[in-house]
């Protein structure tokens, strides 16, 4: 309801902008006949003829510039503001907001610091629930890939530290088929979280797999 109203809002500022485009414009208009003639023409040296004649959309530019040239400089601007407005109007009423609202900004930032400061304590099972209650499946995978971390450091297998790469906790894995698995796993969360690869309940749930055998295996 307040995006319709100030959508309205801005729809009758631009009715007055145009209401008053144009009485500017027929007050310049009866300026410019008033004082139209010969008597009024200062132009002594006659033009010099073109070299080549201009283009069709040539024209239309030089068209353009020329009758701007004879607008006052009030009237091009408040063409600017209401051009504007029509954009800001458009983006509101599609978007519901002046900027496209990013759906996986479902989390705060301090949050991640948090777990990477305390994974050895964090539960991460809670959050990996709330993230799947809320159906944000990449959210959900960044806490899978931290569950997988956890388990390594855990095991002994990696020193957590969250200034490391995860090509570092790779290269840090001694045993072969745990280094293969959480490569995989890993490949997953970097397509899922940082190339923004769009996924499903169906597709996470397979994802979900090779992250909780990962942790199987680790326990086993």
């Amino acid at each position: 309801m307040k995006q319709f109203r100030l959508f309205f809002t801005l729809t009758l500022v631009l009715i007055q902008f145009v209401v008053f485009a144009q009485e500017k414009t027929e007050e310049f208009q009866v300026f410019k006949e008033k004082y139209t003639g010969k008597e009024f023409n200062y132009e002594d040296v006659p033009k010099p003829k073109k070299e080549f004649e201009p283009g069709f959309f040539s024209k239309i530019i030089e068209g353009i510039f020329r009758f701007l040239s004879y607008l006052p400089w009030e009237i091009i601007f408040y063409f600017v503001i209401g051009l504007f407005l029509i954009f800001l109007a458009t983006r509101i009423y599609k978007n519901g907001g002046i900027l496209k609202r990013n759906s996986k900004k479902l989390y705060n930032e301090s949050d991640f610091d948090f777990i990477e400061e305390n994974l050895a304590e964090v539960n991460l099972n809670s959050l990996i629930n709330k993230a799947e209650t809320e159906q944000n499946f990449a959210l959900a995978i960044r806490y899978l890939h931290y569950q997988n971390l956890q388990n390594l450091d855990k095991k002994g297998w990696i020193e957590w530290d969250p200034k490391k790469t995860n090509q570092q906790f790779i290269n840090q894995i001694e045993d072969k088929k745990s280094k293969i698995l959480f490569n995989q796993n890993t490949k997953i969360f970097n397509q899922v979280w940082f190339g923004e690869f769009k996924i499903d309940e169906n597709q996470y749930h397979e994802f979900k797999t090779n992250f909780n055998q990962f942790n199987q295996y680790l326990a086993s």
